[in-house]
């Protein structure tokens, strides 16, 4: 994996060097093991070479081959069939940006299914005079580009492009989607950034680049294979899902040092962890686990349902795997208003979520600091392995006059969860019959946040806005596109935008079995009966993996809560903290797209004591937003002075 940037220019005028110095000095503060690059008049290739696997000490990119130029950041997790693909018998000779390129050079685009892993490449053929830019399926990695003057720039990082695009005009239809959505999700497309100009390759995005033109293709689809897996037997199921499981976790174990996991207490980081510290025990080597909890002192306040210490229960998983090591992060010091000007400098874009970033990046770099390159998680598996869908499951079997499958998950429930068997039928009745959603609720949507109203209409964000709340509806009662709504582009950029970030800053990168290709393909062509039966939730973890994940965390019945000590940890500084808040709603009175007043007033009304943790978030996230304009307005004014 690494840090790449570049710039082409397509009509063959010269790349001057502060262009390239503008582009390499963006990365002076990531953790760039060895740095290589190329330059000629009309072409200058950056990568900023990361050691996550053990083949990237002698990974050489980027590539020059007569008039063929390539540039890559790139992890492949298939390398051993595709060497076998390509012949090659000493694998450990071949490093992942060769292998990609040897790919490509010989398969060309009809290669992108078969390529699996964590990677964005840029190559340009001289010839031609054509870029084209390939992304990784998931949305691992992707570069940012800026097109000017006929010229071609590509960063890891967008900071380099801001300054290579003239003035910074605000992309208003990025931003009110993002402000208006009044939750903790930040996209609603894959391929926008907050600036005018400056975009980025979507997951599975496929672009050629010409002078005349940019063609953009998605090359997968997690919903194209159209043929459903049957097999004769439950065990057979079984066993290609634990097969499959083990193979999309295994390969990703090729940390040259030690491996780390983000762990909780619950299915997904835990069956990860078990499957990995397995591998890693084969070759005598631990899992060095990391673990969000409370500062001490926390007074949990959510009620019952929630567990906000996660520490009993991961300790209980290390008692059982052996060769895994716990980290418990209290992180006394953690204050997620005072550190947002830190983390902003490394995610460049707004956040939604400013407790669990903090947390995350921490985890990352003490990873580091144990010798761990390459860190796992689980935080896609609500979307594959754990993927819940009990009630459009029994909604389905209503549908579809299945009564005696149906009686028996009714009874299943019954027995395991003890709901009564009326309610859990009713239920399934009502839901049934939901054909039509509610009507579009703008108050319900956007009475609670600061939004200004005007500005959504203008950018034609409260309309897409309240599209995008029926089809949420409508997931409710489709099993379809209930699991489709977890594998969008845009979702899958969520989870890709700001870890891509962490790994520059931290040198380590974030993998998550649960997330990969293969295991996507294979969850979304299970019948529905694969994930409920017999009253069994959750059943690809909860009863497939039962060997596997340890008693206690199949037992649990509680929701894991993190960050559930936000508030407490604000408190303290509350007094200081809103007066700052009031600070900013004055000074950006004049806001376009904030209504600072109505934000001020609600401030007044009720201040952080008696303020939900959302209601914190809310006003957090939203003048992290004002902050962030305020900085590209200023760049502006400081530019036309120099």
């Amino acid at each position: 994996m690494s840090a790449i940037c570049g710039a082409v220019s397509l009509n063959g005028k010269k790349i001057g060097a502060k262009e390239c110095s503008i582009l390499k000095s963006a990365f002076s503060d990531c953790v760039i093991d060895r740095w290589e690059e190329i330059k000629e008049d009309d072409i200058y290739m950056g990568c900023g070479i990361q050691y996550f696997t053990k083949e990237a000490v002698s990974e050489q990119l980027p590539i020059k081959a007569q008039e063929f130029f390539f540039d890559a950041d790139v992890i492949l997790d298939n390398r051993k069939a595709l060497l076998k693909r390509l012949h090659f018998e000493e694998q450990d000779a071949v490093t992942d940006g060769r292998l990609l390129y040897l790919m490509l050079q010989k398969y060309g685009e009809s290669c992108q299914n078969d390529l699996l892993g964590a990677y964005a490449a840029v190559w340009y053929d001289r010839r031609k005079k054509e870029v084209t830019v390939l992304a990784d399926a998931v949305g691992y990695r992707y570069v940012y580009y800026l097109i000017r003057d006929d010229v071609f720039y590509y960063s890891s990082l967008m900071r380099p492009l801001e300054e290579l695009c003239g003035e910074l005009k605000i992309n208003d239809r990025w931003v009110a989607d993002y402000i208006g959505q009044d939750n903790l999700n930040a996209f609603t497309e894959a391929e926008e950034t907050p600036v005018l100009g400056i975009y980025r390759t979507a997951p599975a995005g496929f672009l050629k680049i010409t002078q005349k033109d940019i063609k953009k293709r998605c090359y997968w689809q997690p919903y194209q294979k159209k043929k459903k897996t049957v097999y004769k037997s439950d065990k057979e199921y079984k066993k290609h899902f634990l097969d499959l499981y083990r193979e999309c976790t295994a390969c990703l174990l090729r940390s040259p040092g030690e491996t780390a996991v983000l762990l909780s207490g619950g299915y997904d980081s835990t069956s990860v962890a078990c499957l990995a510290a397995k591998e890693l025990e084969k070759c005598g080597k631990k899992l060095y686990s990391f673990t969000s909890v409370p500062f001490h002192g926390y007074e949990p306040d959510l009620g019952k349902g929630y567990i906000t210490d996660e520490t009993e229960l991961v300790q209980k998983t290390a008692d059982v795997v052996e060769n895994l090591e716990c980290t418990f992060m209290n992180m006394p010091e953690m204050n997620c208003w005072y550190d947002r000007k830190k983390y902003m400098r490394i995610s460049e874009i707004p956040y939604k979520s400013p407790q669990n970033m903090l947390w995350i990046y921490e985890g990352m770099r003490q990873a580091y600091e144990k010798n761990a390159r390459i860190m796992l998680g689980g935080m896609f598996g609500n979307g594959t392995v754990s993927f819940d869908n009990a009630m459009v499951y029994l909604a389905w079997l209503f549908r579809r006059g299945r009564w005696i499958t149906l009686y028996r998950e009714v009874c299943g429930i019954n027995k395991k969860l003890h709901f009564t068997k009326k309610s859990v039928l009713q239920t399934a009745v009502k839901d049934s019959f939901h054909k039509k959603v509610k009507k579009a609720d703008r108050e319900a949507l956007f009475g609670k946040s600061f939004v200004r109203r005007d500005y959504l209409k203008k950018n034609g964000s409260d309309k897409r806005l309240l599209r995008l709340d029926k089809k949420i509806q409508k997931c409710s009662y489709s099993h379809k596109a209930y699991q489709q709504a977890f594998l969008t582009a845009d979702t899958l950029r969520h989870y890709g935008e700001y870890m891509q970030k962490n790994s520059l800053f931290t040198g380590v990168i974030m993998r998550d079995p649960t997330r990969d290709k293969r295991m996507i393909e294979f969850v979304t062509s299970l019948p529905y009966g694969q994930f409920t039966h017999n009253g069994v939730r959750r059943r690809l973890i909860a009863e497939y993996m039962k060997d596997i994940v340890p008693a206690h965390i199949l037992k649990e019945k509680g929701m894991g809560r993190q960050s559930a000590d936000l508030k407490q940890r604000l408190l303290p500084f509350s007094s200081q903290i809103e007066e700052e808040w009031k600070e900013n709603y004055k000074k950006f009175s004049g806001s376009t797209c904030i209504d600072c007043k109505k934000a001020l007033t609600g401030l007044e009304e009720k201040g952080i004591k008696d303020m939900t943790d959302f209601e914190i978030v809310r006003h957090i996230f939203t003048n992290i937003l004002l902050e962030y304009l305020e900085a590209k307005k200023s760049y502006n004014v400081d530019r036309r002075v120099d």
